[in-house]
């Protein structure tokens, strides 16, 4: 039996030597969260003549040392739950690998048979997962991801997420404090003022949205196969790490795993900033605005990007066990 989700999380290579001191360590735990104690973890790769196996702690905790570099598959058995294979390791030299390993319990009664789960599985049952973060317990935060080697969403899951957010309870609230912080500071002046003004900026706001959570998060990353969420990091220095936060806005990750040009992003903010234009008063319209609320919108992404890195993983309650980034 082939089943569950599991998710990896590299550490950087060990500064000493080379050869065969690679690790693979980490935690095996419960749909719940909960430890997997005493299961089996079975390592096999190319490079070892015979597999190589641990059994986890009281904390589900494990670790394999003495690994050269390569490809392994890393399997769990464990009593009372499926077999669990997680995504294929690709382990450098002197690198400590980690992951974090789910196993599903056995359902009652049921019939044996050999699964394994597929890579879109997989995205689904993290993107549930994603789909409860908040920070503070009510702000969402569903385009976060702590997990750094989750699997790849298609197209349909990425509309599916865009609807989820636009959907949420919390999304009239994100429109109504745009609308007012832009009727303090004067903005968009050919709405007017008063409550008749206020209207027309909440109605702007909402579009606004709307269209940024369909076209930027949902279709331009559909077409240019791209993931719009943000890949919490976690390690490095603070300038590093405020670096990568800042590139984000310019530099996505692709569905095939490789970091380039964040065409979905990019094109997302300046069509969302041609489709407001669109709507605003006729005294508001102009190419000049346009560009300007589109380098607005991109100059937003890498600030939120900051704060989702240094602050939001702290903050945000239901992040799924074991995820801590890099």
């Amino acid at each position: 039996m082939l089943a569950s989700t599991a998710s990896a999380l590299p550490n950087a290579p060990n500064a000493a030597g080379t050869g065969h001191n690679g690790v693979i360590a980490g935690t095996v735990v419960d749909p719940t969260g909960e430890p997997v104690a005493n299961a089996e973890v079975n390592v096999r790769g190319q490079s070892l003549p015979a597999p190589m196996s641990a059994q986890t702690d009281a904390q589900g905790k494990f670790r394999i040392g003495g690994l050269g570099s390569g490809n392994y598959t890393v399997t769990v058995f464990a009593t009372h739950f499926l077999n669990t294979t997680a995504p294929t390791v690709d382990l450098g030299d002197g690198e400590v690998y980690r992951l974090s390993i789910t196993a599903t319990p056995i359902p009652q009664a049921s019939t044996t048979v050999e699964v394994t789960a597929s890579e879109k599985e997989i995205a689904t049952a993290q993107l549930h997962l994603e789909e409860k973060q908040r920070i503070l317990g009510f702000v969402p935060n569903f385009y976060t991801n702590y997990v750094w080697n989750a699997a790849p969403l298609d197209a349909k899951q990425k509309m599916a997420l865009s609807f989820h957010s636009l959907l949420d309870p919390f999304t009239p609230f994100e429109a109504a404090a745009a609308a007012g912080a832009e009727q303090v500071a004067g903005l968009q002046s050919g709405y007017g003022s008063g409550a008749e003004g206020y209207g027309k900026r909440y109605g702007a706001a909402y579009a606004d949205i709307f269209v940024s959570r369909i076209i930027g998060d949902g279709l331009l990353p559909s077409v240019f196969r791209q993931d719009p969420r943000y890949f919490y990091r976690g390690t490095g220095s603070v300038g590093s790490r405020m670096w990568y936060a800042a590139r984000s806005a310019f530099v996505a990750r692709g569905d095939n795993g490789k970091w380039e040009p964040n065409y979905s992003g990019l094109l997302g903010d300046f069509t969302s900033a041609a489709i407001s234009n669109a709507y605003s008063a006729p005294s508001d319209r102009n190419v000049g605005t346009t560009l300007q609320n589109g380098a607005i919108l991109v100059a937003g992404d890498a600030f939120e990007d900051e704060l989702l890195e240094f602050l939001s993983r702290k903050l945000t309650h239901h992040i799924p066990p074991g995820a801590h980034g890099k």
